[in-house]
């Protein structure tokens, strides 16, 4: 995320309370001390807990640029950078693959020497309301190669954005280390008609009493300031506050610019689609299924419908249909802003 820019409903998968939670820690009254997510213990993990969490730090491991400043004329420029479709003229059928190599420059036109960059590729082809995405590979040294599988017949078009720039990325992890509560959030206490809202964090200046949210089973901290008449069992909801202004130095502060380095474009340097066939054999119900599972991308869509590539999905177009369909059935929505989105337009069409 920019530093800057959250959007209004991210943190509604922030901080889950489980039922339990909320018995044993609601009531619990203490005060904190100003140090890095203040409250946290680490957890004694099991085999199994520590091989899970190697993984997850291995899958968010991040190339980081050569060691020394770098300045902004040497970041990434997606207005000199260009992509290219490999073979564009080759006779392309839909279950192909297609490549694109991306070369990254900087703002004096000079090709970038190593990786990092944040992008985005998709192929689409807007007539027919389909999409789909790609595989990017980092190659380490300015390039990048991204692959796509042809799901449907027609002209495909490529597509490639810069959605932060390598130097960005090493602000953004400096930041989540050093100020992991820039963003701040507020949560409401009501008893009777009387109400309070006061903020809320990982981690809060000590000497004022606060609110422990911390998870039990997690040990994940979460605080809020405690309201001056009502008890912390009186919390009834959270809601994204603000950010901490100031975190980013001039030079750095470069690197987030909306027009000119954030979810910029980035062009091609020759065609920018490819004409694919329709495969032999194949009837149109068929064209999307994956032999492998595991296969990218996972599903695409066409004529405005989300087709999985792994499973059959039924849609319901009626409201009636999903009540019958969900008619005894207990839902459980866990996740971010998406699945809030998903939760809020679910309640907004069902009765």
């Amino acid at each position: 995320f920019s530093p800057q820019n959250l959007d209004d409903d991210t943190v509604s998968g922030s901080n889950w309370i489980t039922e339990n939670n909320v018995q044993h820690s609601l009531s619990q009254t203490t005060k904190t001390t100003r140090k890095p997510y203040c409250g946290y213990t680490q957890q004694i993990l099991s085999k199994r807990e520590q091989v899970e969490q190697e993984s997850l730090l291995a899958a968010i491991q991040w190339p980081k640029p050569p060691d020394g400043k770098i300045t902004f004329a040497q970041s990434t420029d997606p207005t000199h950078s260009d992509f290219v479709i490999v073979k564009p003229s080759r006779f392309f059928k839909v279950g192909d693959q297609l490549e694109v190599l991306v070369r990254m420059k900087d703002f004096q036109g000079k090709p970038k020497q190593y990786g990092g960059d944040y992008l985005q590729a998709r192929i689409h082809s807007p007539e027919l309301k389909a999409g789909a995405a790609g595989r990017i590979v980092d190659c380490h040294n300015g390039l990048y190669k991204v692959y796509f599988t042809l799901l449907w017949p027609g002209e495909v078009k490529v597509s490639v954005s810069l959605v932060h720039p390598s130097e960005a990325i090493q602000v953004l992890l400096r930041l989540r280390e050093e100020r992991p509560d820039r963003v701040y959030f507020k949560s409401s206490f009501k008893s009777g008609r009387y109400s309070e809202t006061t903020e809320c964090n990982i981690c809060l200046p000590g000497g004022v009493p606060v609110c422990n949210f911390t998870d039990l089973y997690t040990g994940e901290p979460w605080f809020c300031y405690k309201p001056r008449k009502l008890s912390c069992a009186s919390r009834i909801s959270h809601a994204k506050g603000g950010y901490l202004k100031g975190l980013l130095t001039k030079e750095e502060s470069l690197f987030f610019q909306s027009d000119v380095n954030i979810k910029r474009p980035i062009l091609s340097s020759g065609p920018d689609s490819v004409i694919v066939k329709p495969k032999a054999f194949t009837d149109s119900s068929s064209m999307d299924r994956a032999e492998d599972p595991t296969v990218s991308p996972s599903g695409y869509y066409y004529e405005d419908q989300w087709r999985s590539r792994t499973h059959w999905i039924h849609n319901f177009n009626k409201s009636d249909d999903i009540t019958e369909c969900l008619q005894g059935k207990v839902i459980h929505l866990f996740g971010d802003s998406t699945i809030r989105q998903w939760f809020e337009y679910l309640t907004a069409f069902v009765p």
